[in-house]
């Protein structure tokens, strides 16, 4: 009787195995087609039938490089790590303030903050280019940065703060019953308790900053050129090179693979908290 019952089971456990497989199948086969149009030559890039033999090229590799994409991947992701260290730094301290303390006027300033958020980016990135037009802050590495901080930092503070809301508050009343201040409650019993918060929140911010395009468009140029900006070059008048846009798009792709993929543990955590409650 038990091994007539464990069949039923079995073969649920391999169907749903096989969907899953399947699923992850057609979710892969984009990226591993951009992998082979990374080193397929021009000849055989749409040839009919497809050619699945073909001997490898690097030309597709030689031309990114010496068109600088590879400068333009370092600073994509400079201003997106120092933009979206800037936004943890302040937005942390906001957000458990938003979510403990009573202060005149805090639904409205919180409804400000996520109203900018809302707002529609090319509503704001004309005043941020006249007041960076004035102060000097054009094509600047500290002007990008303040920008991508800007429209990160509400959506950090909006998120985080739900987070803060979900910690016990009994820990901290604890806490301030033993004479620490609320410096020392924040540091050592808010802090680490929001750490998986803080990692889950602070990766979307990153890909939010990684795949902006517009703030680098227009407050960017020479100096400052982000990669989501240097891709439209790869269009040219004699047509698209597809090989060097495969090999920009998985150069892009993998930054953020890593960072996901190292801190996968604290996202999943962090995306789960407070999911289920005793």
């Amino acid at each position: 009787m038990a091994e007539a019952s464990s069949r039923p089971e079995g073969s649920r456990g391999l169907f749903w195995t096989a969907i899953v497989v399947v699923y992850a199948a057609i979710m892969l086969f984009p990226i591993f087609w951009m992998a082979s149009m990374m080193v397929k030559p021009n000849d055989a890039m749409f040839a009919r039938p497809t050619q699945w033999l073909f001997v490898p090229t690097l030309d597709h590799f030689s031309y990114v490089i010496e068109q600088g994409f590879h400068w333009a991947l370092l600073t994509s992701f400079l201003l997106c790590t120092v933009s979206t260290a800037l936004v943890v730094i302040i937005g942390t301290p906001a957000a458990y303030a938003f979510a403990r303390f009573e202060m005149k006027g805090k639904d409205d300033l919180f409804l400000f903050i996520l109203g900018s958020r809302m707002a529609p980016p090319v509503c704001l990135v004309i005043p941020f280019y006249l007041i960076y037009a004035k102060v000097g802050l054009l094509d600047s590495f500290l002007g990008l940065t303040l920008a991508y901080m800007t429209f990160n930092l509400s959506f950090y503070v909006w998120v985080l703060r739900s987070f803060c809301r979900d910690l016990p508050v009994e820990l901290e009343e604890a806490a301030a019953l033993e004479g620490w201040s609320k410096l020392q409650i924040f540091r050592r019993v808010v802090f680490p308790l929001l750490r998986n918060g803080i990692v889950a929140t602070s990766v979307l911010c990153f890909i939010f900053a990684w795949n902006e395009f517009l703030f680098a468009f227009m407050l960017g140029g020479k100096a400052m050129t982000t990669l989501p900006v240097s891709i439209p070059k790869l269009i040219t008048s004699q047509g698209v090179r597809w090989g060097e846009m495969a090999v920009v798009g998985m150069t892009a792709l993998l930054p953020v693979l890593a960072v996901v993929f190292v801190l996968q543990r604290h996202i999943v955590r962090g995306l789960t908290l407070g999911a289920v409650k005793g």
